[in-house]
């Protein structure tokens, strides 16, 4: 019999019940194609920081 799916299952099939645990592969290239251990879901992760990720050493003192 197959499931039906209402409103609360609908929910629930696309809020995962854990934390991600990403398995990245080796840098090659722009991107890398990361795999969850537990769900299987994948994702995109960039190889490389654009200029507004850094912060400076005198950024970070005065933030603190």
């Amino acid at each position: 019999m197959a499931k039906t799916l209402t409103k609360d299952t609908a929910q629930e099939a696309t809020r995962p019940d854990h934390f991600h645990h990403w398995k990245i592969e080796e840098p090659n290239g722009q991107v890398s194609r990361g795999v969850c251990k537990h769900c299987g879901a994948t994702k995109e992760f960039r190889n490389w920081l654009q200029d507004g990720d850094f912060i400076t050493n005198e950024e970070h003192r005065s933030a603190a």
